[in-house]
């Protein structure tokens, strides 16, 4: 959190200044109640007139400088909030694919939202919060010595009993705020995956299960936050008695300095305002120092997502050759899916890798995408060994097809275009290629029509003419294919893979577990995994 304060720094040192604005206002309110009091002791109404109306202007100064401070802070707060999720995401674009497929991305989704949220309303909040209160403590214990040293002395001893008793519990605060965040994550994760599913409960009349799911989650929840409801309350337990102690000694010694004489009667309304806003503080200061530690593991976790920066390769300006493997070797563990595996795919071939589940076929594609890059023997591309070149450099050429391509809520335009800048004519000619014209076409708004959540307004087929859309209007030559047609009916299927095999310009590899004769008729050749 800090490295976040100190990079908005000038954000927070205008705040900084607000609070010491507004918290002396206050500090001053309670030392003019004083010299109140005196005038109607003393039956002075010219001094009472005064002072009243010395308390509605400092009053109104505090209410502006407020106003301008709660804005400030709010502002500063999305700031700093934006710039965490900046570098988090960032992060993301850095890791590997297999870094980031550990975590599933409700996980993800949930660091961005619910943990984001919390440290906007525990650390950022609490931590103005202290800083205004320490403002408050330092200019009350100055205007203390107005009326007496051993007011001051009072308050200093009582401060120091105040901080030391709620430390006790400091570390089960931490702990059980931090569970509260993990049980965050898993009920969003477990939510996330309850409602993506909605559409197979619906189908076998299994949709109770959303609110079953929906509830045990909760549960968990709720008692992950229920038992750090218990520590923090002990914590405020332990901070109201030592303010409760503190109030009633400073009443009590400033009772007895006027019995003395030795401080005027209206001294025991500001003491007691100015003690009032010192234990206030001192009372509250464990829990909010707490709350705001409980972060830290927010931020390490945040922090945790492991950057693979890619070695700088040399660009393929022109592909000229294609995929070669040489004794290409794969293993999970001690499992070995792929063994001395040698064959050349020319460019503007087409080929279909058949074979049973766990032949290795999707991850031979996965090779060939760069997923994968811990493989044995040799794989070569435009004359390049594979494992040489960056997996950025090597998506450039190369459109990876799965079984059910992801489409964003929006437009089909935008689905293509993904916020790259691409010209009419280029995003017409991909339209064209991908056999989309005719389904555009017949939309109410054409290419800018909005296809749904996950493009569900669209068909099998239609979203997988949008994802070779993708692709084509980037100039992709090479297809890798991955059941992308399994399942679609099959007048849908043959369409896709027929224009993919009728196109010239392009190298096709496609795993398929139903490779029509039709298809077969048209292929370059059929490789056989086992």
């Amino acid at each position: 959190m800090k490295k976040y304060i100190l990079r908005f720094w000038k954000h927070n040192l205008l705040i900084f200044g607000l609070l010491v604005i507004t918290n002396v206002c206050l500090t001053l309110v309670s030392v003019v109640m004083a010299s109140s009091l005196n005038a109607l002791v003393n039956l002075n109404f010219t001094l009472f007139f005064k002072t009243i109306l010395a308390n509605a202007a400092i009053s109104m100064v505090f209410l502006f400088f407020s106003y301008i401070e709660i804005n400030k802070r709010s502002q500063t707060k999305q700031k700093m909030a934006t710039a965490i999720r900046t570098d988090v995401t960032k992060r993301m674009e850095q890791t590997s694919y297999s870094n980031f497929h550990t975590k599933s991305v409700g996980t993800y989704a949930s660091w961005l939202s619910n943990d984001l949220n919390t440290i906007e309303t525990v650390a950022f909040d609490q931590f103005y919060t202290v800083l205004g209160g320490m403002i408050s403590t330092f200019s009350s214990i100055i205007a203390m010595f107005i009326f007496h040293w051993s007011i001051v002395l009072l308050t200093l001893s009582i401060t120091i009993l105040t901080i030391l008793l709620p430390m006790v519990y400091q570390k089960l605060l931490s702990m059980s705020s931090l569970f509260v965040t993990e049980e965050s994550e898993r009920f969003l994760s477990k939510v996330t995956d309850t409602l993506n599913g909605f559409d197979t409960f619906f189908s076998f009349n299994l949709l109770e299960n959303i609110t079953k799911n929906t509830k045990e989650a909760s549960i968990k929840l709720a008692d992950a936050k229920n038992n750090r409801a218990k520590v923090t309350a002990k914590v405020a337990l332990l901070g109201t008695f030592g303010n409760i102690l503190g109030q009633l000694s400073i009443m009590s010694l400033t009772g007895y300095l006027v019995f003395q004489s030795i401080v005027s009667i209206g001294s025991i309304m500001a003491t007691g305002e100015l003690a009032s806003n010192v234990f206030n503080t001192v009372g509250n200061i464990s829990q909010q120092i707490a709350a705001i530690r409980s972060a830290d593991p927010i931020f390490k976790k945040l922090e945790s997502i492991e950057p693979s920066f890619e070695k700088p390769t040399e660009e393929i300006k022109r592909v000229e050759s294609g995929i070669v493997l040489d004794n290409l070797s794969y293993a999970y563990g001690d499992k070995v899916v792929l063994n001395n595996l040698d064959f050349s795919f020319q460019l503007g071939g087409k080929y279909a890798i058949v074979g049973e589940s766990g032949s290795g076929k999707t991850t031979l594609l996965n090779i060939l995408n760069g997923k994968l890059t811990d493989y044995d023997g040799s794989v070569q591309f435009a004359g390049k060994e594979l494992s040489l070149l960056s997996g950025r450099e090597l998506r450039e050429h190369i459109l990876y097809m799965d079984q059910i391509p992801y489409l964003f809520e929006g437009t089909i335009r935008e689905n293509i275009t993904l916020d790259e800048d691409f010209s009419n004519e280029q995003i017409h000619q991909a339209l064209k290629s991908s056999y989309l014209e005719d389904v555009v076409r017949k939309l109410p708004q054409g290419i800018d029509t909005n296809i749904g959540d996950a493009g569900r307004l669209l068909s099998g087929g239609q979203r997988q003419r949008v994802s070779l859309a993708r692709g084509l209007v980037r100039g992709k030559k090479i297809i890798l294919l991955d059941e992308g047609t399994s399942s679609l009916d099959e007048k849908s299927a043959l369409e896709i893979e027929n224009q993919l095999i009728k196109n010239d310009e392009l190298t096709v590899l496609m795993i398929t577990h139903q490779l029509r004769e039709s298809i077969r008729k048209q292929l370059n050749q059929v490789i056989f995994l086992s």
